[in-house]
């Protein structure tokens, strides 16, 4: 290990220091330079693959109501995407201690087989089990080995520049919502469901690749050689221990989250039905302007996700995200809503200015919350407080779907 890479301790400061929030004053971190920014590009590449897909789940949701399970209800349909995300967010419990105490590649080399086998295996599937199985469980767990590990990563290279290190990371997630949808628009007429789906994997298999051969941790655990099984198991007393802020922040992700995969699941099929497109001619001609809009959604939401982490770490962390949570209060209330409940078709317009906005408030909130939750523990418990803080989460993403 380089004296870059190697983690500075004080002995005096050592001796004293009780862990706090995120108070390590005998740890120094490279802030920046070849190496922590490998470590990021890695990250980016696991964030697009994992998130990715997750953040393209819309249009997977208004493929498949219209062509293999068209028989199906949409409130059926939206459990298989509701597990999936479920699953994405559930398994880091147990993956977030893990990565605490063994670091992030083996990790990642999971993840990556159960995601590209998932992605493979849908291709094939022609009933609505087959899909819950390989989709909504196999890729479900493969997403969140492959995106929880990674953000765990940046949190070794980068403190105070850590908001906009991971907001760099975050928008790989975003890339890949933009790049999904429009592959999944195009594919589609040409060539049919089970072809798009593998082009999809052989895309993923790339960015996986990339995502284990340069994400790596950096600090040791935190009890080192004495590191032992119990360790990686979850420990519910984080959530009390000190004042409390690690419950609060954990009960305001769960409410973000259960919010945020509303839009981003049904935004193709809204304006899919409020346009009267509810067979196979929903993949094609004018009605892809639906596939555009999840696009263009992610798209923004790729400045949301950088821009605010920069600002973060001049102004606060938790102030900004404040500030993101209201504005995609206007943009659902202000312009979503109305257009919803008025008689015409829906507004092209309005609906641009919707993804658009919305996009780029809840880009900051999902690159902000592992940052505000990062303040509240020690470097090395990073991947424990992280993970249980999206495992309570999950169950907001599994039943606002299909609550929706």
């Amino acid at each position: 290990m380089s004296s870059e890479e190697r983690p500075f301790r004080d002995p005096e400061k050592s001796s004293s220091h009780e862990s706090g929030y995120g108070d390590e004053p005998d740890i120094t971190y490279p802030e920046g330079g070849l190496a922590a920014w490998t470590v990021a590009i890695g990250s980016w590449c696991s964030m697009a693959a994992g998130l990715g897909i997750v953040n393209s789940v819309g249009v997977f949701a208004a493929a498949l109501s219209t062509t293999i399970l068209s028989s199906y209800s949409v409130s059926a349909i939206s459990w298989i995407f509701g597990i999936y995300v479920f699953m994405s967010y559930f398994c880091g419990l147990l993956i977030g201690p893990i990565f605490d105490a063994r670091g992030p590649r083996v990790l990642l080399v999971v993840g990556s087989v159960c995601t590209l086998v998932g992605i493979f295996a849908i291709g094939v599937c022609t009933e609505y089990y087959q899909f819950i199985l390989a989709f909504s469980v196999l890729s479900g767990v493969g997403s969140s080995l492959l995106f929880t590990p990674a953000m765990g990563a940046i949190s070794h290279w980068f403190n105070a520049r850590r908001g906009a290190a991971s907001g760099f990371a975050f928008t790989g997630s975003g890339f890949g919502g933009v790049l999904f949808p429009l592959m999944m628009q195009s594919l589609l007429p040409h060539v049919g469901w089970a072809w798009s789906t593998r082009i999809v994997g052989f895309v993923l298999l790339f960015l996986c690749v990339v995502s284990v051969a340069l994400c790596r941790s950096r600090l040791p655990p935190k009890k080192g050689a004495a590191t032992s099984w119990r360790d990686m198991l979850p420990d519910p007393r984080i959530f009390w221990k000190g004042t409390g802020a690690m419950a609060m922040t954990t009960a305001g992700v769960f409410f973000i989250e259960w919010a945020y995969f509303v839009p981003v699941t049904y935004v193709p099929s809204y304006y899919l039905a409020r346009q009267g497109r509810l067979n196979s001619e929903a993949v094609s001609g004018s009605a892809a302007f639906a596939y555009q809009l999840l696009a263009i959604l992610n798209a923004a939401s790729c400045f949301g996700r950088y821009l605010p982490g920069y600002i973060a770490d001049k102004v606060g962390r938790y102030n900004t995200m404040i500030v993101s949570l209201l504005l995609c209060l206007v943009a659902v209330m202000g312009l979503w809503l109305p257009d919803a409940l008025a008689d015409s078709p829906p507004s092209v317009a309005l609906m641009i200015v919707f993804v658009v906005l919305f996009g780029f408030a809840s880009g900051s909130n999902i690159s902000l919350i592992p940052i505000c939750i990062g303040q509240l523990c020690d470097t090395q418990e990073y991947g424990r407080y992280y993970a249980s803080a999206y495992t309570i989460a999950s169950f907001g993403c599994l039943t606002g779907i299909p609550i929706a």
